[in-house]
């Protein structure tokens, strides 16, 4: 539990690379993994090391969606049909309408309306969340 812990927080953190730990495990280990972690909390720093890695091109516009889906919801979205309690994910209460307009743009990622983010975007998005 303790590797899926630390998987946890990298990914909460931006690394992105640690993200098919998550996507691998079942939700009653991702819970499990969490009691003994520290508060879980999105920062800028963390959108802007996934946005960086898809910029270049470390990382597929699917692996930030899928990043921006866990972190919004608290699990993997689509793996059961059956309720589940979330992990507890904050956002950076200082920049927190910022971080959560990001994220929830990236989870867009996909669909069939605004599903598309072009390279301007994303570097509309890198500026904006650089201090």
């Amino acid at each position: 539990m303790k590797t899926l812990g630390s998987a946890i927080s990298a990914v909460v953190g931006g690394n992105i690379n640690k993200l098919p730990e998550i996507l691998e495990a079942s939700h009653s280990d991702l819970v499990a993994a969490t009691y003994e972690l520290t508060p879980l909390v999105i920062t800028r720093d963390a959108i802007v090391a996934v946005l960086t890695a898809w910029r270049d091109q470390s990382c597929t516009s699917d692996d930030a969606q899928k990043w921006a889906s866990f972190v919004r919801r608290g699990f993997v979205a689509g793996r059961s049909g059956k309720p589940v309690r979330s992990i507890d994910i904050k956002y950076d209460a200082i920049d927190e309408d910022l971080i959560v307009e990001i994220i929830a743009r990236l989870d867009e990622i996909g669909d069939l309306v605004d599903g598309y983010i072009d390279d301007d975007e994303v570097e509309e998005m890198l500026r904006v969340l650089k201090p």
